[in-house]
């Protein structure tokens, strides 16, 4: 039997892993299998997963071991597996999983009355950490945007718009900066921040209308864009960010999954703003049936 897997095993069962198993053991084996792991199996497994060879392998279940011991609050434990990650990208997004699952947990917490600031000044401190690591990734690794997205989303569950926005800032499209600029704008406009939020959507729409292919999330992105600047009273601002939206989409469908379902939204979108020859003329240039005839349902229920 491999060592290392004898090693674990035994870990796991407390005992010699060649003796007969009584029903304790078996049990142990159960919950194991079943996830139900106290933390000495987690730092087992840790061990265990140090003997993968391969570096990327390594990483990536690593990763996945950091997401269940911070969910089991084995925020100690869950950190030192992510600063043993070889793969700086993994390692990243572990540290960043542990520090969003900090926030959600205080958050929880603050919803009885009980928040635990140590979360909260914990999670921060990772984010900061994770922030200033970030040019050990090159700027033109997919693998950047990625983290810069899920720092984001980080940021904003944290409440930390302004810290948020400026780490999404930029001048060229990119969806992930502007998912986070979106989620900005729309906490910002349930706090009655409006010109905040307006000047937000304003910065997505310029970015989305000037990027370069990726025609479907620049659609969407339109059209998120969209109903915050129509919520706040622009709507013929709202209309021609819709009909620039529908042209992306409707150019994406030969090319993109996304396309038909990105122009039924739109169409959509156009029958709630009152739009509903708009809505209409879209949806009819669905080119999958089901797409076609669900998006003209929903029409219909707006006229």
């Amino acid at each position: 039997m491999d060592e290392h897997f004898r090693d674990l095993l035994r870990a796991l069962l407390e005992k010699d892993p060649d003796a007969a198993l009584e029903d304790n053991d078996r049990q142990a084996v159960m919950y194991a299998m079943l996830a139900l792991h106290p933390s000495e199996h987690i730092a087992a497994i840790w061990r265990f997963g140090q003997s993968i060879a391969d570096e990327f392998k390594r990483s990536y279940l690593f990763n996945h071991l950091v997401r269940h011991s911070a969910q089991c609050l084995e925020f100690d434990l869950a950190e030192g597996i992510a600063r043993s990650i070889p793969t700086p990208y993994w390692r990243f997004a572990a540290l960043n999983k542990v520090a969003a699952e900090l926030l959600r947990r205080d958050g929880e917490f603050g919803s009885i009355g009980a928040r635990n600031s140590g979360f909260h000044e914990r999670a921060l401190r990772l984010l900061r950490e994770i922030e200033q690591s970030l040019s050990l990734i090159p700027d033109d690794d997919d693998d950047r945007a990625t983290l810069l997205w899920g720092i984001g989303l980080s940021l904003v569950n944290a409440g930390k718009l302004e810290w948020a926005e400026d780490l999404a800032s930029t001048a060229n499209y990119c969806p992930e900066n502007t998912e986070v600029l979106l989620r900005c704008a729309k906490t910002r406009a349930s706090r009655d921040q409006t010109h905040h939020a307006v000047r937000l959507a304003r910065t997505v729409g310029r970015l989305a209308s000037t990027g370069t292919g990726q025609l479907t999330n620049r659609a969407f992105d339109l059209e998120d864009a969209a109903e915050l600047i129509f919520d706040s009273g622009g709507k013929e601002e709202a209309r021609r960010l819709l009909e620039e939206a529908a042209r992306f989409a409707l150019a994406s469908q030969a090319q993109d999954i996304d396309g038909c379902k990105c122009v039924g939204a739109i169409a959509i979108a156009f029958a709630k703003q009152g739009h509903i020859d708009l809505a209409q003329e879209t949806a009819n240039m669905i080119t999958q049936p089901a797409r076609r005839e669900y998006a003209l349902q929903k029409v219909a229920e707006h006229s």
